[in-house]
């Protein structure tokens, strides 16, 4: 496992060498993000919310490098970045009592957790990562995090999350936990295809196969999705699925084009969302439904009508 440096430099007021950090923060030229941090003020703007959470939990340990950091920030820093802007960092106590002051929330927990330590930062394991983030998040949003935390460290067992869980001594949030550690595979391959599997579910449809593999006229292709009574599969699109981040745009439209021809041509069909149908609901149902799925449940109302957009606070 690595860390994931911060995305910019941080600044330190105590660093040989550096001066005049209040005169650049009052000028603008500087942003404080904690006591005696801080970072350029352009490049920090320019930066996606996910990444300003990254150097704001970089800037939290550079203030006192003993911290032990928890819950989201661990995620963070273990390179599961789910944009919450406005969160506040995360940090593990022994002792006094849980409060948020100046953007850092302080644990206090009765029973000890697994922490560890990755180039001199220390932070709670993977699989206390999930299950803190579990009993205090939304069941989507855990999901998520639990997969992805599953992904960072292959060693973990899934169900191993679910006993985690059970073990603590402390009831709050340990029933809120079980619908996400029941259902994490570490399979999903980002937040987008774990919180569909979340919508999926409580729309009433049957669980798919995740990353099914076909080989069809002599090439490999692995999808996200495939109901195998109905051949339908599946596929969940991320925003950056066909940026310039992602090498030349055009060129891996026309390849993901012929891939899709290539799949509907050797199954009964193929059905495509994003982010908006799935934050909207209805529009994968219907998307669902038009491939020829039924669900073969009633609706969970109630998780849907508290299903919100991940990444919002």
């Amino acid at each position: 496992m690595q860390i994931l440096p911060s995305p910019l430099p941080l600044v330190l007021s105590r660093d040989q060498g550096v001066s005049h950090t209040e005169r650049g923060w009052r000028a603008g030229t500087l942003t404080r993000l904690a006591r005696g941090v801080y970072v350029e003020t352009e490049p920090w703007r320019a930066l996606p919310p996910w990444e300003k959470y990254l150097v704001r939990v970089h800037s939290v340990i550079a203030v006192d490098p003993r911290r032990v950091i928890c819950h989201e920030s661990a995620a963070a820093l273990l390179g599961v970045l789910i944009a919450y802007p406005s969160r506040p960092v995360h940090v593990l106590a022994g002792e006094g009592s849980s409060r948020e002051y100046r953007g850092v929330r302080t644990h206090v927990f009765v029973e000890a957790r697994e922490i560890i330590s990755i180039d001199g930062i220390r932070l709670t394991s993977p699989s206390a990562t999930a299950v803190d983030i579990a009993r205090t998040r939304p069941p989507a949003e855990a999901l998520a995090y639990a997969d992805a935390l599953l992904r960072v460290d292959s060693t973990i067992i899934p169900e191993s999350l679910g006993a985690l869980n059970e073990a603590l001594a402390s009831g709050r949030g340990r029933r809120q936990a079980c619908w996400a550690l029941e259902h994490a595979t570490g399979i999903p391959e980002s937040v987008l295809e774990s919180a569909s599997v979340a919508v999926m579910e409580w729309l009433g449809y049957e669980a798919p196969t995740l990353q099914q593999e076909f080989y069809f006229e002599g090439q490999l292709d692995r999808c996200d999705f495939y109901w195998k009574d109905a051949d339908v599969i599946g596929e969940a699109d991320g925003d950056t699925k066909y940026s310039a981040d992602s090498g030349d745009p055009t060129a891996a439209i026309i390849k993901e084009k012929s891939r899709e021809n290539r799949l509907r041509r050797n199954t009964a069909g193929l059905v495509r969302w994003g982010w908006r149908e799935l934050h909207e609901i209805d529009p994968v149902d219907a998307a669902l439904r038009s491939a020829g799925l039924q669900p073969v449940r009633p609706r969970d109302t109630m998780r849907l009508a508290n299903f919100s957009p991940l990444g919002r606070d």
